[in-house]
């Protein structure tokens, strides 16, 4: 699981601009070495809206087991199914859980590094 993830706090500007330096560098054939996987939100507020401390949670203990059923999660945290239904898809949907072909979920990185920039 050596990939490396990326949550930043950053606006659609300023996430596009990054984009374009990082095509204008692959045009000139500088390829990086390692594939830097990313998410990016708008403001804190959204980012705190899809990584509440019980998602936070998840996300370890998910990391811990490995790849596995929503359900066999849901026993796992003795939690409500309903409950870790609804916070392993918001997760994914944010791009911070991977499903398998076989179904299962997983978080594929030892950690992610987060980036807030507080002036412009």
């Amino acid at each position: 699981m050596n990939r490396d993830f990326t949550v930043k706090i950053e606006s659609e500007e300023d996430f596009f601009s990054d984009l374009i330096a990082q095509a204008e560098k692959i045009d000139q054939g500088i390829i990086p070495e390692k594939t830097i996987e990313r998410v990016s939100f708008p403001d804190l507020e959204t980012f705190y809206r899809y990584c509440t401390p019980k998602r936070l949670q998840l996300l370890q203990e998910l990391h811990k087991v490995g790849c596995i059923s929503i359900n066999a999660l849901a026993k796992h945290l003795h939690r409500h199914y309903k409950n870790v239904f609804s916070d392993v898809k918001s997760l994914e949907s944010a791009g911070l859980v991977e499903k398998t072909e076989a179904g299962k979920y997983c978080v594929p990185w030892d950690e992610f590094t987060a980036t807030v920039r507080l002036a412009s």
